[in-house]
C-alpha cells in the first residue's frame, strides 16, 4: 500500500512496483510479478467493469492477460486469491529478524561463555552441548524442534517460519485439524462449520496424513522443481552461447570484408561499413534481449529454489500435518512454475548473421553498394532438449470407469498377457494358454481371432496401417500381422535368437522387444527395424529366467522395462544407455508396463495388486490400489492416451477401465 516517507534505498529493498514501498502481504500473479495485496485490490478496483465482463485483468508491469478466481466476487476478495510470495513475505516478515548469536544463551546469563552447538526455534535460544541435552530431556521442552547452530545460521528464515507453525489459510491462526474427501482440502474446525456442513466425508486429519503424503509425495515435487531449476539454467546458458556465437560470427563477417579489400576498394569499404554498423546493432539488440530473458531466469530460479529449500527444511524438521499443508502449498506453486515456463521457457531464440556477395563481382563499379551486398540477420527457435517441461500433477487423479464383462464361453479360463488398441478403436488381446490373438470391436464384442499354434507373450500395433506384432517366447519368434476389414492374416516373420516376451512399436515400422538370453538366461532387450537389423542391449541384472515386458514413450526416445523377478523397471534411451531403475517394497512382481499422453509411466504390480505411476524419469507420483484387480497383468492406454485396460490373472473374463481425470 502507499506510503508518506521517501524511500531513497529503494533498490536496496523488496518494493512493490505500484506504490514503491516495501512489500504489505506480497501477492504474486502467475506471470510471477508481484504487489501489495492493497494495490492489487486498488488496482482490481478501478478496471471493475473489465474484470466482471470478461473475468481477467492485465499485469501492471507486462500486461500479460490473468484469469482470477472468483469470478463476480469484489476486488478485495479477488486479490486475496493470489497467491502470497513466500519469498518475499520470509524476508520482509519480523519473524525472520531472530538473532543469531553462537554463544549459549543459558551459560551466558549465569555469567558463563560456552559455544552454541544448537538452537531450539521455540524458545529462540542458542545452547551448548550440555544445555542443549537438558531441553531435549525437560519434560517441557523434550518436544521442541532444535536445529544444528549450521543449519539454522544457514537458512534462518525457513527455520523461524517452521516454529511459528501453519495455520487455516481462511481463518488465521485457527489449527488444521480436518480433512475434507469430497472437497479434497484440509480445514479448521471453522471451516467444517461454515464450508463443510453438508459434507458427507470429513475426518480428523492426523488419520488422513499416511495415505495423502503417500499420494502428494512431497519429494516428487522437490524433484520435479530441481528439475525446473536445471532447465532454466539450461536456457540461460544457450542465451549466453547464442550471444558468443552471434559476436563471433559478426567478427568473422568483418574480417573476411577486410581479405577482400585488396581487390576491391570503394565499393568494399561502403559493404564493411555497413556489415560493422549492421551486425553490431543486431547483437546489442539480441544481447539485450537475452540478458533481459536470463535476468528473469535467473529470478524465477531464486524463486524455485527457495521454494524446495523451504519444503525440504520442512518435511526434515516439521510435523506431518506441517509436511502436508506445505507440500500441498508447494504443489500449487509447483503448477504455476510449470504454466510459467511451459509458456516462455521452452523454447529460446537464435539469431545468426551472415553476408551474401552477389556472384557477379566484377560488375561491382556499375553497381550500387547496397545492391552488391547486404547482411542478413536470421532468428532460429532452439527447443532445448528436456522432458521436466511436462505436467504429471495434472493426471495424477485416476478412477475406474467401469468393468468390462468379457463373453468367454470355453471351460477353460484364457490368460489375457497381452492388450492393445488399433488405431480404428478395436483391441486386440493375446491368449497365452490358447495361442490365440482376439479381435474385438470397440464394444468389446469379439470379430475375428488367429492361432499361432504356440504360445503368445505379448501384442503390439507396428504402424497406423493395421499391421500389429506378436511374441512367441518358447519358438524365440515375432510374427506379423495385418488387420484389414476384420481378417487377420501373418504378413512375415523374424527369428530373435532369445526368449522374447514384451514387444512395443517405436515407429516406422520398427519395434523394441524385451525378453531373456538362452546362454545366460540374462535379461536382454533389443531394437528391431523394419528389415529385421537388431541393436541388442543386455540389462544389467542379477535376476535369471525373469518375465520381461515393454514399453516405449510418445517420441520413441526412452524404452522402459519391467523385470519380474527383480521386482523393478529399468528406464533407457534408445541407443541403450540406462536412465534410472525404480524399485518399490510396494511393488511386486511388475508385469506390463505403458504410458499415458504425458509420457508418464504406468507399471502394473502382479504380485503387490496396484499400479504405480512415475514420470518418465522414474519418480514415483502415486500408487493406485483401489480397484485394481487380484494379480493384475496387462495395461494398455489407448490411442488419445487417456483412458487406459488392465487385464488380470485371477478373472480374466473381466477388464478393468480407468480414466484420468
Amino acid at each position: 500500500m502507499a506510503c508518506s516517507r521517501e524511500d531513497t534505498d529503494s533498490e536496496e529493498r523488496h518494493n512493490c512496483p505500484i506504490c514503491l514501498c516495501e512489500f504489505e502481504i506480497p501477492r504474486q500473479l502467475p506471470c510471477m510479478h508481484s504487489f501489495c495485496e492493497k494495490c492489487l485490490q486498488d488496482y482490481i478496483s478501478s478496471r471493475e467493469e473489465t474484470v466482471k465482463k470478461l473475468n481477467k485483468i492485465l499485469c501492471p508491469i507486462c500486461r500479460q492477460a490473468v484469469s482470477p478466481e472468483g469470478k463476480g466476487k469484489s476486488s478485495t476478495i479477488v486479490a486475496s486469491m493470489f497467491p502470497i510470495n513466500v519469498i518475499f513475505q520470509s524476508i520482509l516478515s519480523d519473524d525472520a529478524k531472530v538473532k543469531v548469536d553462537r554463544s549459549c544463551d543459558s551459560c551466558h546469563s549465569a555469567g558463563k561463555i560456552r559455544s552454541a552447538q544448537d538452537f531450539c526455534v521455540e524458545c529462540e535460544e542458542g545452547m551448548c552441548e550440555i544445555c542443549s541435552e537438558v531441553h531435549r530431556n525437560q519434560k517441557m521442552s523434550r518436544n521442541h524442534v532444535i536445529f544444528s547452530m549450521e543449519e539454522f545460521t544457514s537458512n534462518p528464515q525457513n527455520v523461524m517460519r517452521l516454529a511459528k507453525g501453519f495455520s487455516c489459510s481462511e481463518h488465521d491462526g485457527e489449527a488444521v485439524v480436518f480433512y475434507c474427501k469430497n472437497h479434497k482440502n484440509a480445514c479448521c474446525s471453522k471451516c467444517c462449520i461454515v464450508s463443510h456442513r453438508n459434507c458427507a466425508s470429513v475426518s480428523d486429519l492426523n488419520k488422513e496424513l499416511p495415505r495423502l503424503l503417500r499420494d502428494m509425495n512431497p519429494d516428487s515435487i522437490i524433484e520435479q522443481m530441481k528439475k525446473l531449476e536445471s532447465h532454466l539454467k539450461s536456457f540461460t546458458e544457450v542465451n549466453e552461447s547464442s550471444i558468443s556465437l552471434l559476436e563471433s560470427q559478426v567478427n568473422d563477417l568483418t574480417n573476411q570484408i577486410r581479405d577482400l579489400r585488396n581487390k576491391i576498394n570503394y565499393v568494399l569499404d561502403e559493404i564493411e561499413r555497413k556489415v560493422r554498423i549492421e551486425g553490431h546493432r543486431i547483437c546489442k539488440e539480441d544481447m539485450i534481449r537475452k540478458q533481459e530473458s536470463n535476468h528473469h531466469c535467473l529470478c524465477l530460479i531464486n524463486s524455485i529454489r527457495n521454494s524446495y529449500s523451504l519444503l525440504e527444511t520442512v518435511k526434515k524438521y516439521g510435523t506431518e500435518t506441517q509436511v502436508f499443508l506445505m507440500t500441498e502449498k508447494m504443489k500449487s506453486q509447483l503448477t504455476s512454475y510449470l504454466d510459467h515456463i511451459q509458456e516462455r521457457y521452452t523454447k529460446t531464440e537464435t539469431t545468426t548473421v551472415r553476408l551474401e556477395i552477389n556472384p557477379q563481382v566484377q560488375l561491382f563499379l556499375s553497381i550500387r553498394p547496397d545492391s552488391l551486398a547486404k547482411i542478413i540477420s536470421k532468428r532460429e527457435l532452439q527447443r532445448l532438449p528436456s522432458k521436466v517441461i511436462k505436467k504429471p500433477f495434472k493426471s495424477c487423479r485416476i478412477e475406474i470407469d467401469r468393468i468390462i464383462e468379457m463373453n468367454v464361453r470355453d471351460r477353460w479360463q484364457p490368460n489375457y498377457c497381452g492388450i492393445t488398441y488399433l488405431k480404428s478403436g478395436q483391441l486386440m488381446l493375446a491368449d497365452a494358454w490358447k495361442s490365440t490373438v482376439h479381435l474385438l470391436d470397440s464394444s468389446y464384442n469379439s470379430i475375428n481371432s488367429y492361432e499361432a499354434n504356440h504360445a503368445i507373450s505379448d501384442v503390439c500395433v507396428v504402424d497406423d496401417n493395421g499391421m500389429v506384432a506378436i511374441t512367441l517366447p518358447f519358438l524365440q519368434r515375432v510374427e506379423f500381422l495385418s488387420v484389414t476389414n476384420g481378417k487377420i492374416t501373418q504378413a512375415r516373420t523374424i527369428t530373435t535368437g532369445y526368449k522374447c516376451h514384451g514387444i512395443a512399436a517405436a515407429g516406422k515400422g520398427n519395434v523394441v522387444i524385451s525378453g531373456y538370453r538362452t546362454d545366460d538366461r540374462k535379461p536382454y532387450w533389443s531394437l528391431v527395424n523394419r528389415e529385421g537389423k537388431e541393436y541388442g542391449h543386455l540389462i544389467v541384472c542379477d535376476c535369471k529366467d525373469s518375465w520381461t515386458y515393454v514399453a516405449v514413450d510418445s517420441s520413441f526416445t526412452s524404452v522402459y522395462i519391467t523385470v519380474n523377478m527383480a521386482h523393478c523397471l529399468y528406464g533407457f534411451d534408445m541407443s541403450g544407455r540406462q536412465e534410472f531403475v525404480y524399485r518399490s517394497d510396494s511393488l511386486k512382481n511388475p508385469f506390463g508396463v505403458a504410458t499415458d499422453k504425458y509420457d508418464n509411466v504406468y507399471v502394473v504390480g502382479y504380485g503387490s495388486n496396484n499400479i504405480h505411476q512415475l514420470t518418465p524419469d522414474g519418480v514415483v507420483l502415486q500408487i493406485i490400489s483401489n480397484g485394481v484387480p487380484f494379480n493384475p497383468i496387462a495395461i494398455c492406454f489407448n490411442m488419445d492416451g487417456d483412458v487406459f485396460l488392465v487385464t488380470n490373472y485371477s478373472d480374466a473374463r473381466k477388464m478393468y477401465q480407468y480414466e484420468l481425470k
